[in-house]
């Protein structure tokens, strides 16, 4: 077999239409594309607004909301607590907490309770945002509310410089000097 080669002419024709010359667009052309497509854009948003709008209504309309922490901190009802690692006083502690703008444990109730319990499983003790400040106070929250010794009594002395710390089931009194492990507190966020 031999091999033969074959020559050929090609002749491109030019073609004047602006969709095949992109360098050339003239500044008309421009805007009618941005017409075209900012129509669709402002669709699109007004569809993005009528969704937001709706998922709100249902939100509003269920009484559901959401609820978020920040990572590493568990929510329950509506708050976010936070468990340290390792052990503090009770003043260094309060620190950390306000450093995370948040705020020692305050227990409202004995369900709160019962869930940090859960929580600990009674392996450490753990600060509370409860302490005797003053010789003219009684035990005091962080949030500057009287302890309720009806639903949580204090185990030991009510004295200046006394701090509050559960231990298993209970709350004991402590030398603020001592050191534990302790529960930052803040509400969730809503959204």
């Amino acid at each position: 077999m031999t091999e033969e080669i074959i020559y050929a002419d090609i002749n491109v024709l030019e073609d004047a239409s602006p969709a095949c010359q992109p360098s050339s667009l003239k500044h008309h052309d421009l805007w009618g594309f941005a017409r075209r497509h900012g129509f669709v854009l402002w669709i699109a948003l007004a569809g993005d607004v009528i969704l937001a709008t709706a998922v709100i209504a249902l939100g509003v309309q269920d009484g559901s909301s959401c609820k978020l922490c920040p990572m590493d901190w568990l929510s329950r009802r509506g708050k976010c607590y936070w468990f340290s690692k390792d052990s503090k006083n009770w003043t260094e502690s309060r620190a950390d907490c306000s450093a995370k703008s948040s705020r020692k444990l305050v227990l409202q109730d004995q369900e709160e309770m019962e869930f940090i319990q859960n929580v600990t499983r009674d392996k450490y003790h753990v600060w509370l945002g409860l302490s005797v400040p003053s010789a003219e106070k009684n035990w005091t929250w962080v949030d500057n509310s009287v302890l309720d010794q009806t639903l949580f009594p204090v185990t030991g002395p009510t004295v200046v410089n006394s701090c509050g710390v559960i231990k298993g089931n209970r709350i004991h009194s402590e030398t603020c000097r001592a050191e534990f492990k302790w529960i930052c507190q803040k509400e969730a966020v809503l959204l």
